[in-house]
């Protein structure tokens, strides 16, 4: 049996004395609005807990606790830079300064330097707070530089395996855990279909459960269902006290489609031979696999069966219907976004992948533009996602009554965006962007059409002359190319992270 060195919690972190970077106040303020914007999607705390430790000042003299936080911060204060918060209680220019980046620099001078023992919850919180703020500030790399940090701590020390971890866990950490590792996997997957990376997470691999799904204030280490002894979060639901109405239940249905997404993208990545050297082997386990009309039958199922109040975002007044409506805007965006790549899987048609995009922009148009602000920069990725899907339609050319139909989901997409990136700081101009390509398409379209009519005019002027016609439009093809400027243009319209590159 392998034996792996094991420090005592905190042991390293008791005379650690952190520096000043912002108010005890803004901290707090800070992570209010983290339990508000980010918590809904990456539940990475037990809110009583940090709560009380923060009131005690813990952060100051606990390094691991002080990178967690600072990197709270970072995320919480990028969200409020980009106006991604739901309430209107917030002064944005109260909470401008520090800077997010400052948050995120001090998160980075507390992380373990080179170190071999096993790595802290809260140096693995720290490592997952960074990757989602640095796709807030547009920056894929440091995404996958903090993503790297976090899949080697869960890997040398048997993470991914719940009896791999500290004999001493309680209830509440054991929670913290669940919900961070399915967070970082959901994370995982999503990255590597928005930025083409490799999937470190296999859920076949991974023996860790699913959190409860109970409310922070019925959770803590005397048992479930017992709320701890100063109760900071909101109440217990009381109309929704079925276990299925709360919000986490709404949550781990949304893992459930970032399992069947790892899978899809297998399969999506083995249909594209450019992108995958062939060998013998593949001939050995072969390439068949599930349809992708029985995968989308098993989901619509699946969302059949889940509660109404995961199809609706009714007007929310207190923290429990906010998050219930967070889990339906995620939801609806995840489950287009695996009809998507099922269909970019199995080579369908324009007409298919316009529906799915049609219905994705339709099915978010239908959530509060609140919500979909909250979620803010992951959802604007999620969209230059379905936008590249989109693009791939032109690689064998496009007849341009088909155009029309992505033109349609194109100027859509336009004013979705419009809505959502007003103050955005890593996606400033996406929606001008996109529609300038619209644009310069149709004014390529129309000179294509032009070539068109006048092109059996002047054959006729000179019947004995050979002409050359053009590669992208004969007189009896009705398809056209677009010219590799074009496809460039549509590449750089959908980049949202031009910050960082790749």
């Amino acid at each position: 049996m392998v034996e792996r060195p094991v420090k005592k919690r905190g042991q390293a972190s008791q005379t650690w004395d952190g520096p000043e970077v912002a108010t005890q106040a803004l901290v707090m303020d800070l992570m209010e609005v983290y339990f508000e914007v980010v918590y809904p999607i990456f539940p990475f705390f037990h809110q009583p807990t940090i709560v009380r430790r923060v009131s005690r000042g813990e952060h100051r003299t606990n390094r691991a606790f002080f990178g967690a936080i600072m990197a709270m911060c970072a995320i919480s204060s990028a969200r409020v830079r980009d106006g991604a918060v739901c309430s209107g209680q917030w002064d944005p220019a109260s909470l401008s300064e520090p800077s997010s980046e400052t948050f995120f620099a001090a998160s980075e001078q507390a992380l373990p330097k080179g170190t071999t023992g096993a790595a802290e919850l809260d140096d693995l919180r720290a490592y997952a707070a960074l990757s989602i703020t640095a796709i807030q500030y547009g920056q894929p790399r440091t995404t996958r530089h903090y993503l790297g940090l976090y899949h080697t701590s869960v890997e040398t020390d048997f993470l991914h395996d719940e009896t791999h971890w500290p004999k001493d866990t309680g209830i509440v950490e054991t929670e913290e855990r669940r919900r961070l590792f399915w967070s970082m996997y959901t994370l995982d997957v999503y990255t590597s279909i928005m930025w083409g990376g490799v999937i470190r997470s296999r859920e076949a691999q991974a023996n860790v459960t699913y959190p409860k799904t109970l409310n922070d204030s019925e959770i803590s280490n005397a048992g479930y269902g017992q709320p701890p002894s100063v109760s900071l979060d909101s109440p217990p639901l009381t109309s929704d006290s079925d276990i299925q109405l709360r919000w986490l239940h709404g949550w781990n249905f949304t893992t459930d489609l970032y399992r069947i997404l790892e899978h899809v993208v297998d399969h999506f990545r083995r249909r594209r031979p450019e992108h995958r050297l062939r060998t013998h082997i593949d001939g050995i386990f072969g390439q068949d696999s599930v349809s992708g009309a029985t995968v989308l039958d098993a989901i619509l199922g699946m969302y059949k069966a889940l509660p109404a109040r995961f199809k609706e975002t009714p007007p929310a007044s207190e923290a429990v219907g906010h998050r219930l409506n967070f889990q339906t805007a995620n939801i609806a965006a995840t489950i287009q976004l695996v009809r998507m790549m099922l269909f970019a899987a199995e080579d369908t048609t324009v007409e298919q992948r316009c529906c799915v995009a049609s219905e994705l922009l339709q099915a978010l148009a239908d959530v509060p533009v609140m919500y979909l602000r909250a979620i803010s920069a992951p959802l604007l990725h999620h969209l230059a996602g379905i936008g590249n899907l989109l693009g791939s339609v032109f690689e064998k050319g496009l007849p341009e009554s088909l155009y029309q139909h992505v033109r349609t989901v194109l100027s859509s997409m336009v004013r979705l965006l419009a809505s959502l990136e007003v103050g955005l700081y890593c996606t400033a101009g996406a929606s001008s962007r996109i529609h300038r390509l619209i644009e310069s398409i149709d004014e390529y379209v129309k000179s294509q059409r032009q070539l068109a009519e006048e092109l059996p005019q002047s054959l006729a002027q000179v019947q004995c002359e050979s002409i050359a016609v053009p590669p992208y439009m004969g007189p009896n093809s009705p398809l056209f190319l677009l010219p590799p400027e074009l496809l460039d243009d549509w590449s750089w319209a959908f980049d949202f992270a031009h910050a960082d590159g790749q």
